[in-house]
């Protein structure tokens, strides 16, 4: 019998049994007998949870596996319209009880959310039970892992910054899920970015512009810029950071630099790894504490934390040193630390552990730090990296490590070898900056034993 490939636009008849990390459905034929007529035979499907059986549409094929959609009930072909479907508006043959009625009415239909489908708290486990389940693929162990809630206030309208498409028809939107097409904003508004309010300033792009990113400051405040136009890389940002605790700071950085996307959450993030820091401090007595800052950006972490602490800081990411020097901080206490931070920071690529130069590992080593930051992108920190850093400008580096993620995956993958060479994680906390997505942030704090 010839086994047929599935095509994308496709409907099956499936079966969820996980909920996996990027918070799809691992799916499989409800009737096994599909296999022996068609491929692949695992799915990756959106809105769906386990225990459910269901009909999806396909939108990506490879040769062993697919991803698709929970399909609605007036989407399907007529041979699916005769079978018996539980839900009234979704495919949904058998629904879980844990399912519950989505707050936004373009659910799935939108690329913004993908666990709208379960409770808030619901969703919190199943993040905090793919952390664990990276961790003991790493052999990393833990005592505990705290979660810090989002408060209920803030579960909605937390992004202050997105990448807005327009079509040639002029409709505003976020992409499809697994597609280029734009969806439009929903009537009742975006529940994650407060577009709504913002609508009529818009500005009128021609259709060949396709993307704007808009950033949005707690004070209400919108800069609307075109992705990669020649005017966007000199328009400037100006956000406000409820940090340090009880005072705000402002920074003014260029819009295509990166910054967290919810400032709510950020006083909680930042007072996590000042908790961390602070036994440090206080050892260091008068001294400042040496702070090697590696994927640092414009040092938005180590500048923050030096508003807490007497902190000399040196620092490395990508950025030309002109592109860090066009950052304004305005600290109520004073501490800009705008000069010396320039003037400490080195370009260096810690991704091309080959390219790093010789004049940086020696600033490392004459440095001598006392403490280690990282926070970098979702790639992590690479064990070459590590290894070129320990061998060549850290031989003797015992202190402390702060690392904050936003891959539970590549964390964990980097805290299993600094734990074979003796560190241990004292402190772990998983931060809700995405909710209704299956993104989050950690900081984790590691001593050697």
């Amino acid at each position: 019998m010839n086994i047929r490939r599935l095509k994308p636009g496709a409907f099956v008849e499936l079966e969820c049994k996980h909920f996996v990390s990027e918070g799809l459905g691992l799916s499989y034929f409800a009737d096994e007998a599909m296999k022996e007529r068609f491929k692949p035979h695992v799915f990756f499907i959106w809105g769906v949870l386990p225990g459910e059986r269901f009909a999806a549409r396909l939108a990506k094929v490879k040769s062993k596996v697919a991803h698709g959609i929970l399909a609605r009930r007036d989407e399907l072909p007529a041979e699916f319209a005769e079978a018996r479907y539980e839900h009234g508006e979704w495919a949904l043959a058998s629904v879980s009880p844990d399912r519950v009625k989505p707050q936004c009415e373009n659910f799935l239909r939108c690329g913004g959310c993908k666990m709208q489908h379960m409770s808030y708290d619901d969703s919190l486990q199943h993040k905090l039970a793919w952390l664990k389940n990276q961790l003991q693929h790493h052999k990393v162990e833990t005592e505990t892992i705290e979660v810090d809630r989002a408060p209920d206030a803030e579960l909605l309208h937390y992004r202050n910054h997105v990448q807005v498409h327009i079509n040639k028809f002029g409709v505003y939107g976020f992409y499809e899920p697994i597609s280029y097409r734009t969806r439009a904003f929903p009537g009742h508004g975006c529940l994650i970015f407060d577009e709504k309010s913002l609508r009529d300033h818009f500005p009128k792009f021609p259709v060949e512009v396709r993307t704007a990113r808009i950033r949005r400051n707690t004070d209400g405040r919108a800069v609307f810029t075109v992705i990669n136009s020649k005017a966007e890389s000199a328009t400037n940002m100006l956000y406000s950071v409820a940090w340090p605790p009880g005072r705000s700071t402002e920074i003014e950085f260029p819009v295509t630099q990166f910054f967290q996307v919810n400032l709510r959450l950020l006083p909680r993030w930042l007072g996590a790894m000042a908790d961390y820091l602070s036994p440090f401090a206080a050892a260091a007595g008068p001294q400042k504490l040496r702070v090697l800052e590696l994927f640092s950006g414009f040092g938005f972490i180590s500048r923050m934390l030096a508003q807490r602490f007497e902190l000399d800081i040196l620092a490395a990411d990508l950025l030309k040193r002109e592109e860090v020097e066009r950052v304004v901080i305005k600290s109520p206490t004073g501490n800009l630390l705008t000069a010396d931070f320039a003037r400490h920071y080195h370009r260096v690529d810690l991704f091309l552990p080959e390219k790093i130069s010789a004049e940086f590992l020696s600033a490392v080593h004459a440095y001598r730090p006392d403490v280690l930051l990282v926070n970098p992108p979702r790639a992590g920190l690479q064990q070459e990296t590590w290894t070129k850093l320990r061998q060549e400008a850290l031989q003797n580096f015992t202190g402390p490590i702060v690392y904050s993620s936003c891959n539970a995956s590549t964390m964990a993958r980097d805290i299993g070898y600094l734990t074979a060479e003796g560190y241990r994680v004292r402190e772990l906390k998983l931060f809700d900056f995405f909710p209704w997505t299956h993104h989050f942030e950690t900081v984790a704090l590691l001593t050697k034993t």
